[in-house]
């Protein structure tokens, strides 16, 4: 079968996107040029960087939409249980679900996308086992795969997928609540990490606007140029090596 949904695996940005984070790149490397070198050349060096900025900014677009899909996808789960109770099959059920998904997210919906695909697979004849793996190929999700295949099983065996499903959302909420308590408290140590990250860029800025004559030996010359760039990468060092520690995913 051809996928014709989004891979939320990847993220291309938009063209305002892209404008955007060039613009704060671009601000970035005039600001540190000027605090560490006291000069514009070297925001040529750092031109390449662009491209990494932009990665990183769509690794994060990517990894916000695959949480909105997982936490909209608690609320299938908990929408296809309610209307397969009431006495529809899993194939009819998910008409009735998208509906009520319509009316609780009124603005973008990445489950509402999903919904309607299945749905016009099923119209097509496509099971909805395979629909649901499709989905779950593409969402990189794990709950999401997991979902598929309790599907499949219950399909092949006959089991109680009401039941499964209601154990699926439940485990959901019980993992969802950890990353939330986890997230909680490395907040402050986030907000610690970026002061700290931030303190270089201070104290130069401080000491140029306090004192313009006593960086003036640093500027200029080979010995000021290679110690400024020593202290410019340990600054880089320890701002990755702290976001990667603050940085937690589940």
């Amino acid at each position: 079968m051809l996928r014709q949904g989004i891979d939320y695996d990847s993220y291309k940005l938009s063209v305002r996107e892209n404008v955007t984070g060039i613009a704060v790149y671009s601000v970035i490397a005039v600001m540190v040029s000027v605090l560490f070198f006291d000069s514009l050349i070297p925001c040529l060096v750092f031109t390449p960087g662009i491209l990494v900025f932009l990665r990183k900014i769509a690794d994060g677009k990517c990894r916000q939409r695959k949480n909105k899909l997982n936490n909209e996808f608690k609320e299938m789960l908990l929408s296809l249980s309610a209307n397969m109770a009431a006495g529809y099959s899993l194939e009819k059920a998910f008409v009735p679900a998208c509906h009520e998904l319509e009316g609780m997210y009124q603005g973008k919906s990445y489950i509402r996308q999903e919904m309607l695909l299945i749905i016009n697979g099923l119209e097509m004849s496509s099971d909805v086992e395979s629909l649901l793996r499709d989905m779950a190929d593409r969402s990189g999700l794990q709950d999401v795969k997991e979902f598929a295949h309790v599907v499949a099983v219950a399909k092949g065996s006959g089991g109680n997928l009401i039941r499964m499903m209601k154990k699926m959302v439940e485990n959901i909420d019980r993992r969802l609540e950890v990353e939330e308590e986890i997230d909680t408290m490395i907040t402050s140590k986030r907000l610690e990490q970026n002061i700290m990250s931030a303190m270089p860029f201070v104290i130069i800025l401080y000491l140029r606007v306090c004192n313009p004559g006593y960086m003036d030996a640093l500027y200029g010359n080979a010995l000021g140029i290679a110690a400024m760039s020593a202290c410019l990468v340990i600054t880089a060092a320890t701002v990755i090596w702290g976001r990667k520690i603050t940085d937690i995913h589940m």
